[in-house]
């Protein structure tokens, strides 16, 4: 073999092929370590560009799952808590569907045993007394005029029995023998005097059976606990936020502040202070100070009843609506309907349904008084008002502000059933909490129940100590929430815990839990309670269990979850959407791996052959190279 001297042009080419070769060497290690084709995009030529877009589509769907995978998580909170709901309020449907099928008309509270004695022969004892049957009053006098029974010449208590039958409409239910009269228990419904007279006797006062009371007190303590069970799944935190509440996510969304029945009967005795039923009364959330009031009368009117006055005018009204062309447009009052309607759209919306609606202004003519708003339409055009406050006249007005002949204002008060706390009186005679029954047109007076011995005759003078407040139970927002679940779609979470399917459930687990259901009245201590207030309380709850489980749409046109069929009906829906979406994602997230994959990626074994392969030639080339630097002209002579 003839070996040439090298020149540098062959020296460099040697060289050139060598490094090239190095270069192959370093590629395929890495390859072969890493299983990644080139350690730079660059490396990919034309294919680069695409490697970038499928990348970055591959992080947005990567960021898409994983913010999904939260949403899911609070998704599943909210149908875990939505059907413990469900489940709990069906069992407690269940209870009450059994209590109201017991035979509660002879449990009725009249107690008088069902028979009263006239066992005095000094008729004079029973002169100018009272008895009440089927709410009308009877008096024991010496004529017979009206609703008088002449008993002046009766000489016994038989002939004073008889002077009774012969006032009474005739009635199959009554049997009159002797001296006695036997009546339903049902029948004696009101004071009646003669009870506490001498020789005056009933019969074994009655109670509930054992078995009626059983269930009853079963059925009240079950209503307690649903509600405590209510309140936690409403509080439900998930991921550090409140899911039920509403954008506040740092405050729990339902305040329930009673341990056990007995604090919760302590507060809602049911009879001078009964658990709301009105929406707006048990969503109300406002305070007064003696600034906005000035000094405080508070006075009785009677039992249970009383008023609280404040010196300055109009303290207890709010702006609603002043009504012109803009806020309102042209107004119609319908004595037919009993609405109010506007032709401006949306004029009513800062009105509510139980609000206490307070309209003025020499506009309104005859109408301008106080109202119990029943309803508010979807278009918030128009106010129908509840029958017991109707519209007094037919009246189509075009309110204008600067004509004082055509001013229209509405304001709202305290919706009747607000319960008041009573803070700072420092007066152990005023009761801690009142209850609102009413408002006078002026804004200035509230009427209201309580306890007949805290009702003082006094006047209160402003003071930086004295307050009062009315609290929701709903402590939360009502924030609506976007979730983007991906490029093109996304779910609403608007579900809230001051959703009328959640006041309908509090409204009827509270009728049921308050005092004054379970009691016994004793007619021979004068007592007396309305027989009706048992099976009303238990007819009612049913009726507001019934709607918030399923209301089919008769009372929920106008209203945002109104039941709880409507939302888990949304939760399901978005659960379907949810796990539709990442599906998709998951898929097309494997796809985009697998396509970059291929691009990018190489067959480790395989490129394990070809460093083995480049690192031989490497070496023969060093071989080559250095035999030929080996080489030179005085070696070659």
């Amino acid at each position: 073999m003839i070996t040439r001297v090298p020149t540098y042009n062959t020296y460099m080419n040697l060289v050139d092929q060598t490094m090239n070769l190095k270069t192959k060497v370093d590629l395929y290690s890495y390859q072969m370590t890493t299983g990644i084709r080139y350690q730079e995009y660059s490396g990919y030529g034309m294919q680069a560009h695409t490697i970038v877009n499928l990348e970055s589509m591959l992080g947005v769907t990567s960021n898409y799952i994983d913010s999904n995978k939260i949403i899911t998580i609070e998704n599943n909170a909210l149908t875990t808590a939505l059907e413990s709901i469900q489940s709990s309020m069906t069992d407690f449907k269940s209870t009450l569907v059994s209590a109201i099928g017991m035979d509660l008309e002879s449990a009725s509270p009249d107690s008088t045993g069902g028979s009263l004695t006239f066992g005095s022969n000094n008729v004079a004892d029973y002169m100018n007394t009272t008895l009440t049957i089927n709410g009308v009053q009877y008096t024991f006098s010496n004529n017979n005029t009206g609703n008088n029974i002449d008993i002046s010449g009766a000489q016994n208590g038989t002939e004073v029995m008889q002077a009774l039958q012969n006032k009474l409409p005739a009635n199959p239910e009554f049997s009159f023998e002797g001296d006695t009269f036997t009546f339903p228990l049902y029948t004696i419904d009101g004071t009646s005097s003669v009870l506490e007279v001498t020789g005056v006797t009933t019969g074994d006062p009655h109670v509930m059976s054992d078995d009626q009371y059983n269930q009853l007190t079963t059925l009240q303590n079950t209503a307690f606990s649903t509600m405590k069970m209510l309140v936690d799944a409403l509080n439900t935190q998930v991921n550090g936020k409140y899911i039920f509440g509403g954008g506040e996510t740092n405050t729990a969304p339902i305040s329930f502040p009673f341990g056990n029945l007995e604090e919760f009967q302590d507060y809602y005795d049911g009879e001078n202070i009964l658990f709301p039923s009105n929406p707006s009364a048990l969503m109300c959330n406002k305070d007064y100070t003696t600034n906005d009031t000035g000094a405080i009368t508070i006075a009785s009117t009677g039992g249970n009843t009383g008023t609280l006055t404040a010196a300055n005018a109009g303290a207890f009204l709010n702006e609603a609506v002043n009504g012109n062309a803009q806020t309102t447009g042209e107004l119609t009052f319908s004595t037919f309907n009993n609405t109010i309607t506007a032709t401006q759209y949306g004029a009513f919306n800062t009105i509510s349904e139980g609000d206490s609606l307070v309209i003025s202004g020499d506009g309104a003519g005859a109408n301008a008084k106080v109202y119990t708003v029943k309803s508010i339409s979807a278009d918030g055009k128009t106010i129908t008002v509840d029958d017991s406050t109707p519209i007094e006249a037919d009246l189509t007005i075009t309110p204008d502000n600067t004509d004082t002949a055509q001013t229209v204002n509405f304001q709202t008060s305290l919706p009747v059933g607000t319960i008041l706390n009573m803070n700072g009186f420092n007066d152990n005679n005023l009761a801690s909490h009142i209850q609102i029954t009413g408002v006078s047109a002026d804004g200035s007076t509230l009427m209201f129940t309580a306890d007949p011995s805290q009702i003082p005759n006094t006047t209160y003078q402003p003071s930086k100590d004295i307050s009062m407040d009315a609290e929701t139970y709903y402590e939360g927002g009502s924030l609506v929430s976007e979730k983007v679940i991906s490029d093109n779609q996304s779910i609403t979470f608007d579900i809230t815990g001051g959703d009328a399917v959640f006041q309908k459930m509090f409204e009827a687990l509270g009728t049921i839990a308050q005092g004054n259901i379970v009691d016994s009245f004793d007619a021979t201590q004068g007592e007396t309670g309305d027989i009706n207030t048992t099976l009303n309380r238990l007819n009612t709850a049913m009726d507001w269990v019934s709607s918030s489980i399923y209301s089919s749409g008769v009372t929920s046109q106008d209203v945002t979850n109104p039941d709880i069929y409507t939302v888990l009906a949304k939760v399901n829906s978005n659960t379907l959407v949810l796990n539709n979406v990442t599906e998709m994602q998951t898929t097309v997230e494997a796809n985009l791996e697998n396509s970059i994959y291929s691009i990018k990626n190489v067959d480790q074994n395989e490129a394990a052959i070809m460093a083995l392969m480049a690192m031989n030639n490497l070496n023969a080339s060093y071989a080559c190279l250095q035999q030929v630097m080996n080489i030179s002209l005085l070696n070659y002579m």
